[in-house]
């Protein structure tokens, strides 16, 4: 499925579509595919809203997994949108090059070590060890590893959507995990 042509919309969705633009500057791609269904276009973007700018993880450690998860995805589209917003959070270049190459970052902190931890086994599906948990939560507290969780969750399902729609890379970027047919 295509993005549906702005002209296309239906009333619902070009209100919803001025409402986003006008929230975040400019929406594009995935906004536009899940504009097919305006419903529930709100309700992903206010969960993502929320997790952008109302949690209560610090921005550096939010961004290190969301790009962790673009790189465990091979998501291409959210990894481009999501690097300069996790160098103005504080993310190296070194850190982001590490995690594009598939490493653990060296210097990360302790909260960021942890989130990372965590990830790994929301991403894999499994329990959170006790050991693990308790760590997090003495550095982001029980509502940020209650964030994290969701956080990989949400990025797993956006990654998703860009994916099972074809969703073209944002204007003027490549994609740094090319698949083997478009190399």
């Amino acid at each position: 499925m295509a993005a549906l042509p702005t002209d296309a919309l239906s009333p619902d969705a070009q209100r919803l579509r001025d409402e986003l633009a006008a929230q975040r500057g400019s929406i594009d791609g995935m906004y536009l595919t899940l504009l097919n269904h305006p419903e529930l276009t709100r309700h992903v973007s206010d969960l993502g809203t929320y997790l952008r700018f109302g949690a209560t993880l610090p921005g550096d450690v939010r961004e290190l997994v969301i790009l962790w998860v673009a790189t465990q995805l091979r998501a291409g589209y959210e990894w481009v949108k999501h690097v300069p917003v996790a160098k103005e959070a504080g993310l190296s270049e070194d850190t982001i090059e590490d995690l594009l190459a598939g490493r653990t970052p060296d210097g990360l902190s302790s909260a960021q070590l942890e989130a990372l931890h965590v990830a790994g086994f929301v991403f894999a599906g499994h329990s959170i060890p006790d050991s693990i948990q308790d760590a997090t939560i003495e550095h982001l507290g029980v509502d940020g590893i209650l964030e994290l969780v969701i956080l990989v969750g949400f990025y797993r399902m956006i990654a998703g959507v860009l994916s099972s729609f074809d969703v073209v890379m944002p204007e003027g970027t490549t994609d740094p995990f090319p698949h083997p047919d478009q190399s």
